[in-house]
């Protein structure tokens, strides 16, 4: 469920907001808004992607961190901003299938993937061709429990999957593998993965100050990482060096490789891509 900030110095029900800015309520998102309160012509929005991709294309949010698949999908009406981005090289800890036979043994599995991300599902569906490997893909709310005792494997992503991973706890009497979609990826191409960029509808584009206040955000964030690991820590009840060594890995500018990265892996979901129908913002 979305939740809804006002602006600092709104009174419920004020309708001064001209401008309203979709946040992601994921810990690997926190670097990226640290600090960051409504201002007068501004409110916040938190939620889960799926929720604030389907509010931007409504066009109740004016930026937002918009999964790469929607990215790509809506290519004709969405432009992102040019050096934000939630990409791993390698491991990414946070979006990862768990499973109790081999990976190369899920030709023909029934497969329980989050409702939480499309990206992902994607790009798992992506990973299991590259291999020559086919399986159904049934979306449902995000539970490892409930997921393993009804399918073969299950796809978490977000807080969900990194508390996962890091108590690595059995099920049904068992520990489940972990297979991390950004490692076989990597593997795979080489390539980092690009999971997310901030973007907009190209009939509304985002103020500078808005753009200017992400930016200064993000340099708060990523200069006092060590104080966003401790209270994201504390809210997933992790250590703090684990989160801190999660939140490091990420690539947060949207550098020419993971954009390399994301063209690759949109001409994969669709062969007719061409890299100028990605569009970025040139601010």
């Amino acid at each position: 469920m979305i939740e809804r900030s006002a602006p600092s110095d709104a009174t419920p029900g004020d309708q001064r907001a001209s401008e309203v800015l979709g946040i992601v309520a994921y810990t690997n998102v926190a670097p990226l808004h640290w600090g960051l309160e409504p201002w007068r012509g501004a409110r916040f929005v938190r939620g889960v992607p799926s929720e604030l991709n389907a509010a931007l294309m409504a066009g109740e949010v004016d930026l937002t961190l918009v999964s790469s698949v929607e990215f790509i999908r809506h290519r004709q009406e969405l432009v992102a901003l040019p050096d934000f981005s939630i990409a791993s090289l390698g491991p990414v800890h946070s979006v990862t299938l768990f499973h109790h036979r081999g990976w190369e043994q899920l030709d023909g599995a029934t497969i329980g993937v989050t409702t939480h991300s499309a990206t992902s599902v994607e790009l798992l569906r992506v990973l299991l061709a590259l291999q020559g490997l086919e399986a159904e893909l049934v979306p449902v709310e995000p539970d490892l429990d409930e997921m393993l005792a009804r399918f073969d494997a299950a796809l978490l992503i977000g807080d969900n999957a990194l508390v996962e991973a890091v108590t690595s706890r059995p099920i049904a009497g068992k520990v489940p593998q972990q297979s991390d979609l950004g490692d076989v990826w990597y593997r795979a191409t080489r390539l980092p993965f690009t999971f997310a960029v901030w973007a907009a509808r190209a009939d509304r584009l985002p103020s500078p100050r808005l753009v200017a206040e992400l930016r200064a955000a993000r340099e708060r964030g990523l200069g006092h990482l060590a104080d966003v690991a401790r209270v994201e820590a504390a809210a997933r009840g992790l250590s703090e060096a684990v989160v801190l060594r999660y939140l490091a890995n990420f690539r947060y500018f949207l550098e020419p490789p993971d954009r390399d990265g994301l063209l690759d892996f949109a001409r994969r979901l669709d062969p007719s891509v061409r890299a100028d129908e990605l569009r970025f913002l040139d601010l």
